[in-house]
């Protein structure tokens, strides 16, 4: 009996330390963690990750669709610039939208793509939004059709209701011009004729049928834009003509089309044009245009087919197609939509400048695709 818990007490002695000790418990994961934490932390992190991060397990995808993480990054003042554009493609009935998802700085492959709107990181088409004062107004750009048009102040990030309009619309066009929102389109043409295009007086709150502009002069298809020029409002679609609206004299007509590869926009205080063979800039103290600097080599490569010109970040973003097979020509089937994000400076010698950031194909779709419109928000 002695000898036997001598030995027991030998062993004892000789066993080695790492199996007396208890194994330590795994560090807690990151998932782990509360949701509000989660949110707060990718509140934090560029949208350019977000398609990696939604690879992570089911439950970081859906915090990162999550109407929480738009609220989070309002509140930490990180939002971002998204630019989306709306393609009728021939095999689908609907429009549908794509947004353009930029690489983080350390991956050095294709720096931009165009993605599908929904996808496992971008739960919704982009609302069509528009400034009044303090105030923003947006318009949904999905199915179904709907009256709704939701308001809410600059500083707040909760929608709350406008007063409804008086026709449910889908991918309608809006501007605002003296302090009133007026609304086109989205509509069967032929079911609204009254109603085709109506305006709000933000201050009496109330909606107005504008008159109807004619069979001819109301578009069917999804409108592209509204100009604004000398207190005029002209209406941009891809049919064979555009329409003009005065307020004034509320009165309809027919206007030329823009030109065919001409497109403008602003960025900063200067307005820039893209042509077919360069990129100008508009010079108020001579009023006259002139060309961009340092892109002698880049603007053949949009010399056929630009599509769009935005202001995105403070910087000019260049979209335009081509060919993805240019040795068939007429027969190729498909074309590809090309990117280029280009600064600007404007130096002592009066001289305006461009460098390329980038520049690359972003998505390739049938050739008889039809540019809707682009969309630039910040969320």
């Amino acid at each position: 009996m002695l000898h036997s818990s001598v030995q027991a007490a030998a062993s004892a002695a000789v066993q080695p330390p790492w199996k007396k000790m208890k194994p330590n418990p795994s560090p807690p994961s990151f998932l782990s963690l509360p949701d509000v934490i989660i949110l707060n932390c990718l509140a934090r992190v560029s949208k350019s990750y977000y398609p990696i991060l939604s690879l992570v397990s089911k439950s970081f995808r859906s915090l990162i669709l999550s109407i929480e993480l738009n609220h989070a990054r309002f509140h930490h003042k990180t939002q971002e610039s998204l630019f989306s554009i709306c393609l009728q493609l021939p095999d689908r009935p609907l429009p549908s939208w794509f947004t353009l998802w930029i690489q983080p700085d350390q991956i050095e492959k294709k720096k931009a793509t165009l993605v599908q709107v929904p996808s496992s990181y971008a739960s919704r088409e982009p609302l069509f939004l528009r400034r009044v004062g303090s105030d923003i107004y947006a318009l949904r750009q999905r199915y179904p059709p709907s009256q709704v048009m939701l308001v809410r102040h600059n500083e707040n990030v909760l929608w709350s209701n406008a007063p409804s309009m008086t026709v449910a619309r889908v991918n309608p066009v809006a501007c605002v011009l003296d302090g009133k929102i007026y609304v086109f389109g989205g509509c069967k043409a032929n079911e609204s004729a009254e109603s085709w295009g109506e305006v709000l007086d933000i201050k009496a709150r109330t909606w107005e049928p504008l008159p109807d502009p004619g069979d001819e002069l109301r578009f069917s298809s999804v409108i592209r834009k509204i100009e604004i020029t000398q207190g005029k409002l002209y209406v941009r679609s891809n049919e064979e003509k555009d329409s003009v609206y005065d307020p004034k004299t509320r009165k309809w007509k027919a206007t030329p089309k823009a030109r065919e590869g001409d497109s403008r926009c602003m960025v900063g205080n200067i307005y820039y044009a893209c042509r077919a063979k360069s990129c100008m800039w508009y010079d108020k103290e001579c009023n006259e245009w002139k060309q961009v600097k340092g892109l002698s080599s880049f603007n053949k490569n949009y010399r056929s087919g630009l599509i769009e010109t935005v202001n995105y970040c403070g910087k000019l973003l260049i979209m335009w197609d081509k060919l993805a097979q240019p040795r068939l020509r007429r027969n190729c089937q498909e074309k590809t939509i090309c990117c280029a994000l280009v600064a600007l400076e404007k130096r002592q010698n009066g001289q305006v400048w461009g460098k390329v950031e980038w520049s690359n194909g972003v998505l390739t779709v049938p050739s008889s695709y039809v540019f809707l419109r682009s969309s630039v928000i910040r969320t």
